[in-house]
């Protein structure tokens, strides 16, 4: 079986269906204002980029996921952290403490399926956000081998792939985590990745795709 991701990331055997585009948006950031900096993508950093913010990086990045975090590293941030798990409630869980009362910058999408500012919020939190980025639908005239096997890993890519595509009953969708998995609503062959990362979610699609030869 064919298998399709719904993002940019190159995996071998893994072919890339590419149903969005990133808008970046002007803004200039002073950060002696802030003491932390949270984000949730790395396009928050690519914002940076593309605004040619040369940023204090000697800030504390809390990143929610683990390659937002290395990219946020390779861009020469000192002071990186990140959660287990690649949730939201899971970066204020573990980051609580060092978060309160703290001035804390979230560099955001203009749609974002998480809550993660108001948990941030109601712990205590002095939160600023600046929507550095808007992710936009684009359409795609590739004629899909089904059934098939899709990688899903995020709410935004399933909302994408239903304005082009249809889910077919002996298709099969990988999910990175419950967000994403509840998006695709009553579909039956929907599995949840073991780890929240994009990696497991490869092993696995490989897996089903095997089994279905």
């Amino acid at each position: 079986m064919q298998i399709y991701f719904l993002g940019e990331d190159k995996f071998e055997g893994v072919e890339n269906l590419i149903l969005n585009e990133f808008k970046f948006f002007h803004f200039d950031i002073n950060f002696n204002d802030f003491d932390a900096l949270i984000i949730s993508s790395k396009n928050a950093l690519r914002a940076l980029e593309f605004n040619q913010i040369k940023p204090d990086f000697n800030k504390p990045l809390f990143a929610v996921g683990e390659k937002s975090a290395k990219k946020a590293i390779k861009m020469g941030f000192k002071k990186v952290k990140f959660p287990k798990l690649a949730y939201g409630k899971n970066l204020v869980n573990e980051f609580k403490n060092e978060l309160k009362n703290k001035h804390c910058l979230y560099l955001r999408a203009k749609q974002i399926a998480s809550n993660l500012d108001f948990l941030l919020i109601n712990e205590g939190v002095k939160l600023s956000q600046i929507i550095a980025y808007e992710n936009i639908y684009k359409h795609s005239n590739l004629k899909l081998i089904r059934p098939c096997v899709f990688i899903f890993s995020s709410p935004l890519q399933v909302s994408n792939f239903l304005k082009t595509y249809k889910l077919e009953k002996d298709d099969k969708c990988v999910v990175i985590g419950q967000s994403t998995k509840k998006a695709l609503k009553d579909f039956e062959n929907i599995f949840l990745s073991k780890n929240t990362n994009l990696n497991s979610c490869v092993k696995l699609a490989k897996k089903l795709a095997n089994f279905n030869k």
